[in-house]
C-alpha cells in the first residue's frame, strides 16, 4: 500500500514527520488496519499519488496499529510529529475545518529514503 505527503515530503524525509491524519474512507481506513494486524507494517511514501505523477521517496514502517480520532482530541505534542510546521493546535485544526471531525491517525518512521 502507498501513502502519499504532497507538501510535507520534505519534512517526511527529514525525519520530522512521523505522523500524519488522513480523511479516509472507512473501506481503505479498514485496509490499512488489516494490514497492521497481519504484520504488513512496511508501506511505500509517494511525493503525489501515482495518478498524478508522484514517486515513491521513501519506505515507511508503521509504528502501532491507525485509529480514528476527533482533531479536538489531538495531542498537543502531535504538532512536532505531523512534522512541526504549524505553529499552534488550532491552525492545524483550521486545515480540516471541524475540529470534531474524526480522521484516521497514521504513525510510522522512515525506514528507507529513495534516491531522488
Amino acid at each position: 500500500m502507498l501513502i502519499s505527503f504532497a507538501w510535507t515530503t520534505r519534512l517526511l524525509l527529514e525525519g520530522r514527520k512521523t505522523c500524519t491524519r488522513r480523511r479516509w474512507s472507512e473501506r481503505y481506513f479498514q485496509q490499512w488496519v488489516r494490514a497492521w494486524r497481519e504484520g504488513r507494517l512496511i508501506h511505500d511514501a509517494w511525493d503525489k499519488l501515482p495518478r498524478a505523477h508522484g514517486k515513491k521517496v521513501a519506505r515507511i514502517r508503521l509504528t502501532c496499529e491507525p485509529y480514528r480520532e476527533a482533531l479536538a482530541d489531538m495531542p498537543e505534542c502531535d504538532l512536532e510529529a505531523e512534522g512541526g510546521y504549524w505553529s499552534s493546535k488550532a491552525e492545524f485544526v483550521e486545515l480540516f475545518g471541524d475540529p470534531e471531525e474524526k480522521v484516521v491517525v497514521v504513525r510510522f518512521e522512515v525506514v528507507e529514503r529513495l534516491n531522488v
